[in-house]
């Protein structure tokens, strides 16, 4: 199963007023207590979330967000990620020796993260059927 996560419907829903930037802890926690709520009790083996919106992440909110949810889910997608939002998330998944997968614009995936936990993300979703080796030799899902 896949849950989709709108991760700037959740930021205005977590935070008062009006916010693009996932900036701060405390935010990154109210956003992330948000998530969990939303995904309580579905139980999914892989959240998509689509940071399409977000402005730009911090290394604080990156890792309330992305690393401690990573305890909740066996796979993580990202999707709509800018090269600001990259920098601030792969230091965090590295320090954690964490890994997520990210949707490309094309529809295929690339991993960040260390590249042996990376590969476990890859078979876990090869397994399931829920990704498929292209002929080209990328990665891209087979269900949305």
């Amino acid at each position: 199963m896949i849950q989709h996560i709108d991760v700037h419907a959740v930021l205005q829903q977590s935070v008062p007023g009006y916010f693009a930037d996932l900036v701060t802890r405390p935010t990154g926690r109210a956003v992330r207590r948000e998530i969990e709520r939303a995904i309580a009790g579905a139980e999914p083996t892989v959240a998509r979330m689509d940071f399409s919106g977000v402005g730009c992440i911090d290394y604080s909110c990156a890792d309330e967000i992305i690393a401690k949810l990573l305890r909740e889910v066996k796979v993580l997608l990202l999707r709509g990620l800018t090269d600001g939002h990259r920098e601030a998330i792969e230091p965090v998944l590295l320090s954690h020796g964490l890994a997520v997968l990210v949707e490309l614009p094309d529809g295929t995936l690339d991993a960040l993260g260390p590249r042996e936990t990376a590969e476990g993300l890859i078979e876990e979703l090869v397994a399931r059927r829920l990704a498929v080796r292209t002929p080209g030799g990328a990665l891209a899902l087979t269900a949305a």
